[in-house]
This record gives structure tokens, C-alpha cells and sequence, in this order.
């Protein structure tokens, strides 16, 4: 059961990887066309700016579910070297333990602020400002996935030695 969950958190995680990098591209291209219109042209287009700053938040929350995947989140691993091998597990526990809270609360509150958000729109683009809040939970959610599923190979490979 293992391996079809890890199989498929690989699945989400390969998603989320490569529309981060579509968002993030779309982005460049949108501040690009951005500076064109306001210094070539002379008028500059207001609706740009903001959309590339949401396509960055989701892009931002999207791209944090691989970094706990692979581990590349701010590593606390030089601390955790450094206290004696039978309580490193127990330490990686911890860490776990305090990441699912924070994205458990990370995913609540965010949650609760699309919701709170749903009725306001933004001016230049005519969408509800709760698309861009939603990529709080989204992200956090797909990262919670990820953690667990990271930390249960962390469990597997302390058994086998």
C-alpha cells in the first residue's frame, strides 16, 4: 500500500512541479510584457502586475510540496548529525510532527481566509481575490502529502539499518 500512495504522491508532486514552472514562466512573460507597455509604448498595462504576483504565490505554494518531497527545504539535518545515531529518528519525528502542525494550520486558516475573501474581487481583473488565497491550503495540503510520505521512507530506512 506503500508504494501505490508513494507512487502517487509522485504523481502529484511531478503535477505541482511543472505548473509551478508553467505559473512561473507565464509570470516572466506577464512582467515582460509589463515593462513593454510602459516604457515602449508609453502606457502601461495595469493587469499584468497583478496577475504575475498571483501566479506567483501559486507558484510559490505549488513548488513548497517538492521541496519537502526531496528535502530541500531549510535543512535542519547539521543538528540532527550531530546528536548520537539512536536519537536521530526521534528527532526526525519531531520535525515532522512540528511541519504537519504548521501546514495543518497553515491549511485551516487558509481555508478560512478564501472563504472570508470569496466576495472581493480584484479591480484590474474581474476575479475573485479567493483564487489567489486558495493556493494557501492547495499548496499547503499537497506539502502535508508530501512531508508524510518523506518521512515514512526516513521510517523504512531506519528499520532496514
Amino acid at each position: 500500500m506503500f508504494k501505490t500512495i508513494a507512487k502517487l504522491n509522485q504523481l502529484l508532486i511531478t503535477i505541482s512541479h511543472n505548473i509551478a514552472a508553467l505559473l512561473l514562466a507565464i509570470s516572466v512573460f506577464l512582467v515582460f510584457y509589463q515593462v513593454i507597455t510602459r516604457f515602449i509604448v508609453g502606457d502601461s498595462s495595469t493587469w499584468t502586475e497583478v496577475l504575475a504576483r498571483g501566479l506567483i504565490i501559486w507558484c510559490v505554494f505549488l513548488s513548497s510540496a517538492v521541496c519537502f518531497r526531496i528535502g530541500s527545504m531549510i535543512s535542519i539535518e547539521i543538528f540532527v548529525t550531530r546528536i548520537p545515531a539512536r536519537f536521530q529518528i526521534s528527532a526526525h519525528r519531531l520535525i515532522t510532527c512540528l511541519t504537519l502542525m504548521f501546514l495543518g494550520v497553515l491549511i485551516w486558516y487558509g481555508w478560512l481566509m478564501t472563504l472570508r475573501v470569496a466576495g472581493q474581487d480584484i479591480a484590474m481583473l474581474d476575479i475573485s481575490i479567493a483564487w489567489f488565497y486558495a493556493a494557501i491550503p492547495v499548496g499547503a495540503s499537497f506539502a502535508l502529502i508530501a512531508v508524510m510520505i518523506r518521512h515514512f521512507e526516513l521510517e523504512q530506512k531506519h528499520r532496514q539499518g
